[in-house]
């Protein structure tokens, strides 16, 4: 029988790290003053010993509607090409009218058993890794009232948990 609290859940998390993920480079926006910046999160350096590669200067964006700011990463050439990005979204934006604890609770809903998606611990209030395809991943945590995002988009992402998980550490503990 399917749970349709669970999949509301599901469907309103991944609704809303789709909307995060609609930010691209060419467009930026002003948000407001107390945004973080998303490319002062991870340096350049952090994501080349992940990548081990060379890593182009994180392109910062912006999506003001949503109280949501990027940074890209990318390195790589055809197949071989990976985007990282470093997402921070204001939580009371992106889940309007829901408390911090029902959006822990969302997010840690959002795990499916009998899958390497996996809860991940001793980062902020609450925090996930999910690899949703063998080319994209991403490790999602509830820091300080904002929903901080480090997504992968690459050839076997879905197997490279511990770096994403790390930059994920690394990039909260300066959120």
């Amino acid at each position: 029988m399917i749970n349709i609290s669970r999949v509301a859940s599901r469907f309103g998390l991944g609704l809303a790290l789709v909307v995060t993920g609609a930010a691209s480079p060419g467009r930026v926006s002003t948000v407001s003053a107390q945004a973080p910046n998303a490319c002062a999160l991870l340096t350049v350096d952090e994501v080349g010993q992940v990548a081990n590669a060379s890593v182009a200067e994180g392109v910062s964006s912006a999506l003001e509607p949503a109280g949501s700011v990027t940074c890209r990463y990318t390195w790589g050439n055809g197949v071989s090409r990976f985007k990282l990005d470093v997402t921070v979204n204001e939580a009371s934006r992106m889940f309007p009218g829901t408390s911090p604890d029902q959006i822990k609770q969302r997010l840690l809903e959002s795990v499916r058993a009998g899958t390497d998606d996996a809860v991940i611990s001793e980062v902020g209030e609450a925090a996930v890794f999910i690899p949703q395809s063998p080319v994209y991943a991403s490790a999602t945590a509830l820091v300080k009232g904002r929903i901080l995002r480090v997504h992968l988009d690459g050839i076997y992402a879905s197997e490279k948990k511990d770096p994403v998980v790390g930059l994920l550490k690394l990039a909260a503990s300066r959120l």
